[in-house]
């Protein structure tokens, strides 16, 4: 080594071996999940500044909580009708392909319900088809899409991609929002839905790429033999029941909030629509800070410890945020409701992922993905009925701390997920 070119000290040579070593082993060293996650990102940002925007236009066309609810409960019908049968088909169907289809119609309603917002003509009942139209789609897309990854990175860096999808969907959580609240007081909320709807060609071009990888097994039977099949394999595997069921209480009884956020914002913290763009953020901000977490205590051997400690500690602030009458402290308790609502998923993700065969990866991950895009719009629609007789704080905060003494009650009823490494 030449005068000009010293040698680098040892430490930072070090540090560059252990930075090295930790892309070699991340996802986002193969290519073609680096495309995937790149394109999904995008899409992400724009799926934010849609929720955004059509929260607020709701609120804006009705001036109801319980409308809220209402549309929560059209987007949970086929959600929990349909995504099992999505699951099945992700299980027989070259998961490459459903994503191209289901990518496509997805920005097809978004393009639709810009259009409708930006010529005068929006109505409620138009949200609420198209928000029905766009749950069908998403049944058929959520299992697919979480499916597709192992195969994308192998079992070794599942935890990585795992991390790493949370991590882009919370990055997208603290863009979209942020933009979503100056674009929706700036231009109104037509323009958040054609972005959107724009923002799915990344992915497209992304999946696209993908090679073509049909099932190594084709299969006979109806689809809901399928789906039956799947269902008893849960049920006799009692890590996997417990995951789902320790995923599911606080899913319908405490994500709801970011639903009613609306009402928070406007009603009881009293901010503008670019107040409430900034709270969404906050939170987004709150979740990536967890996702960051999720391949670090992805690689812990008391994984389930760590996932009980998390639905207490998400339960318990969220008590705390259904309280508060301070604009400060709500934007402090959103940001911990974000980080830990965030390792609660991704965790509960990777554990399932390592946990369940390929053969059943589909319909096992159709019931993942349906615990959040179906129980909690139906936990919406619930709370928000309820919250327009008795107040949307009160019912919050009794909602969270029902999920919190599930998750004490939790460690008695499945201590298998407790002992999982």
């Amino acid at each position: 080594m030449t005068a000009d070119h010293p040698a680098a000290p040892s430490g930072e040579t070090s540090r560059l071996a252990r930075l090295h070593a930790a892309l070699a082993a991340s996802a986002l060293a193969v290519p073609a999940y680096r495309r995937y996650w790149a394109g999904m990102l995008v899409s992400n940002i724009g799926s934010w500044l849609q929720l955004v925007a059509q929260g607020w236009l709701i609120l804006a066309l009705t001036g109801s909580p319980a409308y809220l609810g209402l549309y929560g409960l059209l987007r949970s019908i086929p959600t929990l009708t349909i995504t099992l049968v999505g699951g099945a088909v992700a299980d027989r169907v070259d998961r490459r392909r459903i994503l191209l289809v289901t990518q496509s119609l997805a920005a097809l309603l978004a393009l639709l319900l810009g259009i409708l917002d930006l010529t005068g003509t929006i109505r409620p009942w138009h949200i609420l088809a198209i928000a029905f139209a766009t749950a069908t789609v998403m049944a058929f897309d959520n299992p697919a899409r979480q499916a597709i990854v192992p195969g994308l990175v192998g079992n070794d860096r599942v935890a990585s991609a795992v991390g790493l999808n949370s991590a882009g969907w919370n990055a997208a959580a603290v863009i979209g929002p942020s933009l979503a609240g100056l674009l929706v007081a700036a231009a109104g909320t037509g323009w958040a839905f054609v972005l959107n709807g724009v923002s799915y060609l990344p992915v497209l071009w992304a999946v696209w790429t993908i090679a073509p990888a049909p099932p190594e097994r084709t299969s006979t039977t109806s689809l809901l033999v399928h789906v039956r099949v799947g269902l008893r394999a849960v049920r006799h595997d009692r890590r996997l029941l417990g995951l789902l069921t320790l995923l599911a209480v606080p899913t319908f009884l405490g994500r709801p909030y970011l639903q009613l956020m609306p009402v928070f914002a406007r009603d009881i913290l009293h901010t503008s629509a670019a107040g409430y763009g900034a709270l969404m953020g906050i939170n987004g901000v709150g979740a990536l800070s967890g996702a960051l977490l999720v391949g670090r205590l992805g690689a812990r051997q008391d994984r389930g410890r760590i996932l009980f400690l998390v639905n207490l500690v998400f339960a318990g602030i969220l008590v705390g945020f259904a309280l508060s009458r301070w604009l400060e402290l709500s934007a402090i308790l959103l940001f911990l409701i974000g980080a830990s609502q965030t390792l609660l998923m991704a965790l509960t993700n990777t554990l399932i992922q390592l946990i369940v065969p390929d053969e059943f990866r589909g319909r096992v991950m159709a019931l993942y993905t349906l615990i959040p895009m179906g129980l909690m719009p139906l936990g919406t629609m619930a709370l928000g009925g309820i919250g327009d007789l008795f107040g949307v704080p009160a019912t919050v905060a009794v909602a969270a701390s029902g999920a919190l003494v599930f998750t004490l009650a939790g460690r008695r009823l499945f201590p298998e997920v407790y002992r999982l490494a």
